[in-house]
């Protein structure tokens, strides 16, 4: 019977069982193999030449080394170490295993895997954080040509070590128990998913992307030309980007004192604005710079040029109205794309390093001014911006902007004129040397060209990796506190404080108000703040804001739902936020518009500036044209509705049509895009 037990236990064994059984041996084999080669390393070892043994050691000891100084500012960075204990094995027994490929192979990963363990490190401890925006805006050759001066010994250790551990495998032993392929790529695998440095770029690659989509975008339109106002008596202006000199050093309640008494002392003379905040993109000398005359930021989108073509920024419209332009600094020019951005906007005459430096062949100079690891020292460039200015006198009004460089980190450049203070010594002592250089500077500008408009601005705050332990101990603390310093004086400028909440994005509309030129008081993402609130922190949220310059991936077809929001005010489709800033759009009074094509991507990006002739414009432009935009102008919206007329009209569809929708912007406001249809665009009745 088939239950019979006597048949059951006759019947041979399960062949799958058999096998199952075999390969449960065959694994507890291999596995005591594998132990007892493990026990057997130390006699391996004892037995090994000495020079493989220390040439092994040293591999692994080097080839770590970033991840284990990355130690200090993070223990989550002992997984970079053990990153680099697997990268280092699979790359070890790559090159064992020998033929070309294995070893050309191990001999790549090596050098690129160590490279960026490097970069990783000295993102840390040059600018105190991992892989960002900043860091790779300055990756280029005139960084590493400064850097080789700043820190020399940093510098060519570092290039050295690289060096030496990119061709060890080449000296690495053979192994006479290779792992198989398997086991290799595991130990890979396992060291490339720890790696800190590859982790770090794509955890910043995917937030630009995300960036990117949730965003805040800045449209940058073609460059148009100016149409300038008149001036009565226009007055010059004086521009001083000091480097790093945050309003912090003026606080004794911070450093026990006063580091910069001559400046306040100055600054209860002048207009102050106090609550100066540093916002994305904007923590670092040239993208201060350009947020500060653009009133617009650099961004991913445009990381690789610094010129922001298409952007319309403080020299274009001082050029405009007939100044006459210089920018000077003490380093090259090249730095951080400093030159190109100016020479692009509107500044004629350009000075840096190389040009300044000539100055110093005269040998009463030679004796008097000396270089830093920078370039010149701040004395010698503001005593050669005074003489530039009594050139510039009479000709005209002239625009000056001046970046100094002292008070760069991580431990500052005083300038060899300054006296020693004290005990001061490192950082605070440049700031302390700082203080009377441009002190004394400014006095002199005040009394000897009384109308000029003198304007002292922090380009950023102070870095988060500083040597001087006087300052980082007491500035990180601190750091909701900390404020730029933005401070005003020239004529008919009386004593003064203002205390709204401002960006670097606010500077170039302020100034533009200080010197009568009021069409400018609103302008991209900044405001007047004599005037008006900066518009960065009516959002919800500013300090997650990511600024972009263009509109990737956008497609807006017949039903989708679009949304118009009065703060900011901005327009919302398929997932990005598209910002037209203040109520003016770039310009009080104004259209903004977005065409789209066929395919409901964006086709073109208009403003177009009110004063009785944008609507004008808008309607020869757009007829027949699929659009969605906001309107600020008042002539267009009276036109389009009628009695119920409101400061701020949404439109969407295409103009000139029965499908073309619009209405007043009170609240938010939410509609499907209407249909396009298939017609040429007509001029406007």
């Amino acid at each position: 019977m088939a239950g019979d037990p006597e048949q059951q236990a006759a019947r041979p064994p399960c062949p799958w069982s058999i096998h199952a059984a075999e390969r449960l041996i065959l694994r507890i084999e291999k596995g005591k193999a594998a132990l007892r080669r493990a026990l057997a390393l130390p006699e391996r070892l004892r037995s090994a030449p000495p020079s493989q043994v220390a040439v092994t050691a040293l591999y692994y000891c080097l080839y770590p080394l970033p991840a284990a100084t990355a130690l200090a500012f993070d223990a989550l960075h002992l997984f970079w170490v053990l990153s680099g204990l697997f990268l280092a094995t699979a790359i070890r027994w790559l090159w064992a295993c020998g033929g070309i490929a294995g070893r050309l192979t191990a001999l790549m990963l090596n050098a690129a895997s160590a490279f960026a363990n490097l970069l990783l490190a000295v993102s840390l401890w040059v600018q105190g954080t991992v892989f960002d925006f900043e860091f790779f805006f300055h990756a280029d050759w005139e960084t590493l040509a400064v850097a080789s001066r700043v820190m020399a010994p940093l510098f060519f250790g570092s290039c050295a070590y690289w060096l030496l551990v990119s061709i060890l495998p080449c000296l690495l032993p053979s192994n006479g128990h290779l792992p198989k392929r398997r086991a290799i790529g595991i130990v890979a695998a396992v060291g490339l998913c720890l790696n800190a440095p590859f982790l770090s770029f794509g955890w910043h690659g995917l937030g630009q992307a995300i960036a990117a989509r949730n965003a805040v975008l800045v449209p940058k339109p073609p460059h148009r030309n100016i149409a300038p106002i008149r001036l009565d008596n226009p007055q010059n202006l004086v521009l001083i980007f000091a480097e790093s000199l945050e309003s912090a050093y003026s606080r004794a309640d911070i450093f026990g004192e006063d580091l910069t008494p001559a400046l306040s002392a100055l600054a209860a003379q002048g207009l102050q604005f106090t609550n100066m905040r540093q916002v994305s993109h904007t923590g670092w000398s040239t993208g201060a710079m350009i947020a500060a005359q653009c009133a617009t930021g650099l961004s991913w989108t445009n990381l690789s040029d610094a010129r922001m073509r298409g952007a319309l920024c403080l020299g274009d419209l001082l050029a405009a109205h007939g100044y006459r332009t210089v920018f000077m600094t003490g380093t090259t020019l090249e730095f951080g794309g400093m030159g190109g951005f100016h020479f692009a906007h509107g500044f004629v005459e350009l000075y840096g390093l190389t040009s300044l430096a000539r100055e110093l062949e005269d040998p009463r100079r030679r004796r008097q001014w000396e270089r830093s690891d920078w370039g010149l020292y701040d004395d010698a460039l503001l005593a050669l911006a005074l003489e530039k200015l009594a050139a510039l006198e009479g000709a005209g009004p002239f625009a000056l902007a001046l970046a100094t460089m002292d008070t760069h980190g991580p431990r500052g450049f005083p300038s060899k004129s300054c006296a020693p203070a004290g005990d001061a010594h490192g950082l605070a002592f440049a700031v302390r040397c700082a203080d009377q250089l441009i002190a004394d500077f400014i006095r002199t500008v005040r009394t000897q060209f009384p109308n000029t408009l003198i304007v002292l601005l922090s380009d950023h705050l102070a870095g988060t990796v500083l040597d001087d332990p006087e300052v980082a101990d007491r500035l990180k603390p601190r750091e909701d506190e900390r404020r730029l310093r933005f401070q005003v004086w020239g004529p008919g400028i009386a004593a003064s404080e203002i205390d709204r909440a401002g960006t670097h994005f606010d500077v170039m509309p302020s100034l533009m108000d200080l010197l009568g030129m009021t069409p400018w008081t609103r302008h991209n993402l900044g405001a007047s703040l004599l005037r008006f609130d900066s518009p960065w922190f009516r959002h919800e949220n500013p300090d997650s804001l990511r600024v972009v310059h263009k509109l990737p991936g956008i497609q807006a077809l017949p039903g989708d739902e679009l949304a118009f929001t009065p703060e900011g005010p901005m327009i919302e489709l398929d997932g990005q936020r598209i910002l037209a800033t203040g109520k003016g759009l770039a310009l009080r009074d104004a259209l903004f518009a977005l065409e789209l094509d066929a395919s409901g991507g964006v086709a073109a990006i208009r403003r177009f500036p009110g004063q009785g002739l944008g609507a004008e414009a808008f309607e020869r432009w757009a007829g027949g044209r699929a659009v969605i935009g906001i309107s600020s102008d008042s002539a267009f919206n009276r036109r389009a509705l009628g009695d119920s007329a409101a400061d701020l009209a949404f439109f969407a569809g295409p103009f000139g049509t029965p499908h073309f929708v619009v209405g007043p912007l009170q609240s938010r406001t939410t509609v499907a895009l209407p249909p396009h249809e298939a017609r040429r665009p007509q001029p406007a009745r």
